[in-house]
């Protein structure tokens, strides 16, 4: 039985979405680039695009409503010309209606809702959306949350070498909508098999206090600190290459970590690093070598649980490669972080945001 905070798509969600698709291509106001610019776009390329995040809107509101005793809300589904988006800080629920009122009213509460993928590891707004609503809200009573929702096929394809490929949105709409003997969309998924789920729900408050700005320039971090090549060798000889910088009886230990083949010490870079270890260096990469079992934790990238007589990374990759840097600023939360949060009740349950969302708003 599906959970609360999960959803299956209908034919009129379809619909929906399909004629603001037609709607916003037909717009004469709308060039025929990529919200990237990145090259010119046609109509699929718009379904791409759009369909997705649309879907999960609705399926926000909806799975909203039922936290709720007849209150409904509805996402914004309005067309704008490209200077009013420029122009604009709405958010992603516009309209709320009460229990026995069919005309709708402004929301009190600002949702911004975003989609999230397996390959997801930082959460949470751009700055400039942040700053963009606080400049719109003139209310020292504000609130706003972010809502996470995932979309998800359930149609047993997990073990197709294509698995990838036949899980595609848009093919599984001209499957649905698409009825002709010259064509088989037969390998492809089933609309009816896509459902979407709340992941997350944090507070702007939550980011504001919690969350790690990175800023314009600097790199973004990996959020793993994986296992690298062992510095013992099997006669009980040190690696060649490696060189023992510290080595740390057990206890707790407060430590420094910097980004890789620099020496740089970021604004996250503080460690509590428990147990017995050593800090070793190979050019100009730092690694921990754990003689017992040894438990690291920073605030923003969460804990971890390192094996004895195992040597794991101990430096900042940059996800984004060797000499890039980000072109914007973000306030992040990393995803294995706020799930301890969550797990620990540091933040608000799925259940209890959005029932507090959904009377409040």
């Amino acid at each position: 039985m599906p959970e609360k905070n999960e959803y299956s798509f209908s034919n009129k969600d379809l619909y929906a979405v399909i004629n603001f698709v037609k709607g916003y291509h037909l717009d004469p106001t709308k060039g025929s680039r990529g919200r990237t610019n990145q090259g010119k776009r046609g109509f699929g390329g718009e379904l791409d695009e759009w369909v997705p995040g649309k879907l999960i809107e609705i399926a926000t509101c909806r799975i909203l409503e039922r936290y709720s005793n007849g209150k409904k809300v509805a996402p914004d589904f309005e067309i704008y010309s490209d200077s009013e988006v420029g122009e604009r800080s709405d958010p992603d629920i516009t309209e709320v209606f009460e229990d026995s009122e069919n005309s709708s009213r402004e929301p009190k509460i600002f949702i911004e809702i975003k989609g999230i993928g397996e390959k997801d590891k930082w959460l949470g707004p751009r700055i400039h959306q942040l700053e963009g609503i606080e400049r719109t809200q003139n209310s020292s009573n504000f609130e706003g949350y972010m809502i996470h929702t995932k979309l998800e096929f359930d149609d047993g394809k997990e073990e197709s070498k294509r698995v990838d490929k036949e899980r595609d949105i848009t093919a599984s709409i001209l499957k649905e909508l698409v009825s002709s003997p010259g064509i088989s969309f037969e390998n492809f998924s089933r609309f009816s098999s896509l459902n979407a789920k709340i992941e997350y729900v944090y507070s702007f408050k939550d980011i504001l206090d919690r969350g790690q700005l990175f800023e314009r320039g600097s790199i973004i971090p990996e959020t793993d600190f994986p296992e690298s090549q062992n510095i013992i060798n099997k006669d009980g000889s040190l690696r060649k290459g490696y060189e023992v910088i510290e080595q740390y009886e057990q206890g707790c230990h407060n430590l420094k970590m910097k980004i890789a083949d620099t020496n740089e010490e970021p604004a996250y870079s503080e460690w509590s690093v428990e147990g017995k270890f050593w800090i070793v260096r190979k050019n100009t990469k730092e690694h921990i070598h754990c003689l017992s079992g040894t438990k690291m934790f920073n605030q923003i990238f969460g804990t971890f649980e390192l094996l004895a007589n195992k040597t794991y990374k101990f430096h900042f990759t940059n996800k984004l490669g060797k000499g890039n840097a980000k072109n914007i600023d973000d306030r992040w939360f990393s995803r294995r972080r706020l799930d301890e949060m969550m797990a620990g009740r540091e933040l608000r349950s799925i259940d209890k945001s959005l029932e507090h969302i959904i009377e409040n708003i």
